[in-house]
């Protein structure tokens, strides 16, 4: 009998401990949920959609990268999408059309950036002209870039690109969607936005593994786990701006005219 409450005890405090994890982050402060989720919802993956020319993006991209490489969950499947809204069309289809040439995708990505904020060419997320130059000069031959850049494969990519960052009702850039439906925008506090994408995208299945008993549990203690729900169950326990200092202003999802430069041409 003192067997089964002392298993009782661990249950319920267990649960209790499961239920303080969940309230880690809330929604409505932390992250909102879309009532129709932008994807299939899938349990761990993360969606971060971002633009080249977006200064917050640039500096969060070092941070993001690390995470990417000794922070991110295991079990969390990443994937980037550039916001395809108004005049960053260009952006996006640079994107795709390093992918589809297979080149190096991250190498690309970083020197990219590099040009448009450090180098002087953020033409090149604008004008064709540009964006087909220097590809060229990072190692693509002509033919293939031109081939790449009017590709059906490309433009399928771009239309599912506009349709999810619409569908995420992201106002601006950088964002995350995780698990398809919740939607968290990126702020300066770069450890807390990782533990949060890290603790919302493994929250399901978490779960799953709260429900399972460890293979220690003998045939005695699984009976005990009946106890009654009351034993077992814990304790019941869109601010503005001003409000959340840390959090970082994201790029409008529609930039001023005037950051277009005059030679820009329409995308083929």
């Amino acid at each position: 009998m003192l067997k089964k409450s002392i298993v009782a005890m661990l249950l319920a405090a267990a649960l209790a401990g499961g239920a303080q994890a969940q309230l880690k982050y809330v929604e409505g402060a932390d992250y909102t949920t879309l009532t129709a989720p932008v994807t299939e919802a899938k349990a761990g993956q993360v969606i971060n959609f971002f633009w080249y020319g977006c200064g917050h993006c640039y500096a969060m991209e070092p941070s993001l990268q690390k995470w990417l490489g000794d922070g991110k969950d295991a079990s969390i499947d990443f994937i980037r999408i550039p916001a395809f809204t108004g005049n960053w069309e260009g952006g996006a289809r640079l994107f795709y059309v390093v992918r589809e040439l297979g080149m190096n995708a991250a190498e690309m990505d970083e020197k990219i950036f590099n040009a448009v904020h450090k180098g002087g060419k953020r033409g090149i997320i604008f004008d064709k002209g540009a964006a087909m130059k220097f590809l060229v000069e990072n190692g693509a031959k002509q033919e293939d870039v031109e081939k790449a850049w009017k590709s059906l494969a490309v433009q399928q990519k771009l239309n599912q690109a506009r349709d999810l960052f619409n569908a995420s009702q992201l106002d601006g850039v950088p964002g995350f969607i995780v698990d398809g439906k919740y939607v968290i925008a990126a702020d300066n506090n770069y450890p807390r936005l990782f533990d949060k994408l890290n603790t919302l995208a493994t929250k399901n299945a978490a779960k799953t593994e709260e429900a399972k008993p460890t293979d220690a549990t003998s045939t005695e203690e699984a009976k005990a786990a009946e106890v009654k729900t009351e034993e077992a169950k814990p304790v019941d326990a869109t601010p503005t701006e001003e409000a959340k200092p840390a959090e970082v202003k994201t790029e409008e999802a529609k930039p001023a005219a005037e950051e277009k430069p005059a030679e820009i041409k329409p995308a083929a």
